[in-house]
């Protein structure tokens, strides 16, 4: 946007996976970008809102969809809006299948404009509204409804299967050079620190993505999750420790990123056929020394 922008972060009240906003007249916001998909409801007569290198000129009743890590600002000629932030990894369980996934992906991968025609049509103020006034009203329990109103409201568009006015697709890499920079920059990373408790959250801080969206891209490449390739170049990297190295099976888990022997043990013999002390003592026997 030739603009500085800034990552936001503190902006979800006390780690709460939803945070909603009511702005007043005249709201002004500079260029930003963050984890969370950001719902904008235009409840004034306009808004102006800047997304990378578009801008949106919105009408009362329209429905603005942000996807996590695209840049956007908030410009003069906006006022009253409802914001909604919620993020990905609240709808993305252990319980959730690749076909959600990927129902979720259609809805959320790109940034999109829901005119008001089509809101009211698909009747999305009711479920907008009933997660909002849980947050206004704060009764006993509210939070829980709140989560349980996102996903009414989610599964609603879902079912709808709302057509899409406008969309931008920029910040995914999408062509093959991009994913091709895309999974050398994550990879690199991996293995310039595979030996530290990696976190998701550092590997999307790294690229500057949202955890959802590497998640899904790198799967997307490689046919396999990111923890996957990481452990696996973990285990590759403690085989050549196990034969030229007189530590302990302990010290090698410890100083390959594992938190203790037995998951080290575990995935070992999910590559290997075997633990890594019958790794050890089998192909030491086969190893010959250069003495020059």
């Amino acid at each position: 946007m030739g603009v500085p922008t800034f990552l936001e972060t503190g902006h979800m009240t006390e780690g709460f996976p939803i945070r909603v906003i009511h702005t007043e007249e005249q709201f002004n916001f500079a260029a930003h970008w963050h984890d969370e998909v950001e719902m904008v409801v235009v409840n004034g007569k306009s808004a102006r809102i800047g997304i990378n290198n578009h801008i949106f000129s919105l009408e009362h009743g329209d429905v603005l969809l942000i996807k996590p890590g695209d840049i956007h600002c908030f410009l003069p000629g906006t006022d009253h809006l409802t914001i909604i932030l919620f993020r990905l990894e609240l709808l993305t369980g252990s319980f959730t299948t690749e076909r959600e996934t990927q129902d979720l992906g259609e809805l959320f991968n790109k940034t999109t404009v829901i005119p008001c025609s089509l809101c009211h049509e698909k009747n999305l103020g009711k479920y907008i509204d009933a997660l909002a006034n849980e947050e206004k009203d704060r009764q006993a329990g509210y939070r829980w409804l709140m989560v349980a109103r996102l996903y009414d409201l989610i599964v609603h568009m879902l079912r709808t299967k709302a057509p899409i006015t406008d969309e931008i697709t920029s910040g995914w890499p999408c062509t093959p050079s991009k994913k091709f920079e895309f999974l050398e920059s994550v990879c690199e990373y991996l293995e310039e620190h595979y030996a530290e408790p990696i976190k998701l959250d550092q590997v999307a801080e790294h690229i500057k993505f949202s955890k959802f969206h590497v998640c899904k891209l790198f799967k997307e490449i490689k046919g396999i999750t990111l923890m996957e390739y990481l452990n696996h170049f973990r285990i590759i990297k403690s085989e050549w420790a196990l034969l030229f190295r007189e530590e302990s099976i302990l010290d090698i888990a410890i100083g390959h990123g594992f938190n203790n022997v037995n998951s080290y043990n575990r995935l070992f013999k999910k590559y290997n056929d075997c633990t890594p002390s019958e790794f050890r003592k089998k192909h030491r026997t086969n190893i010959t020394t250069y003495e020059g």
